[in-house]
């Protein structure tokens, strides 16, 4: 069994109030949610439903919102709020999301873990929601781009 490289922050309390950057990639990179044309994601049902439940996270789960947001064909860039008082953990929230977006896939969507990062402060939060907006124009440069 390979030994997988702990990719969360020491001492870190990840159900602590702030903004996460998260990327979750699709099962081998496949593109399962649609194609890139003109700079946009014209999604496919299984797209589609990833976005949808994206959105309704925040009425999903208390003192949690959603901010930027962008579906790629293999992979999603999202930034998550927790809020002071929330219950959950990040991780609570992702494995919920992508437990019930394979449910209803009927199919293995997403690759194990998730990479995340804890925003902190203004300037990188801007720097963030500017690189997640303009993501799906890189498309073709971007690293899990496969043709």
């Amino acid at each position: 069994m390979h030994n997988r490289k702990n990719l969360r922050l020491n001492n870190f309390e990840y159900n602590s109030a702030g903004a996460y950057f998260i990327t979750l990639v699709c099962h081998h990179r496949s593109h399962f949610f649609g194609q890139i044309v003109a700079g946009k994601l014209i999604p496919t049902l299984l797209g589609s439903n990833v976005i949808r439940s994206w959105k309704q996270l925040s009425s999903r789960y208390d003192r949690i919102s959603t901010d930027s947001f962008t579906l790629m064909p293999n992979h999603l860039h999202g930034i998550l709020w927790l809020h002071p008082g929330s219950d959950r953990t990040l991780a609570n929230i992702i494995n919920f999301y992508k437990a019930g977006i394979t449910r209803e896939a009927g199919i293995k969507v997403w690759q194990r873990g998730y990479y995340d990062r804890v925003i902190r402060n203004e300037n990188e939060l801007n720097n963030i929601r500017k690189y997640i907006e303009e993501n799906p124009l890189r498309w073709e440069s971007d690293r899990l781009y496969l043709a």
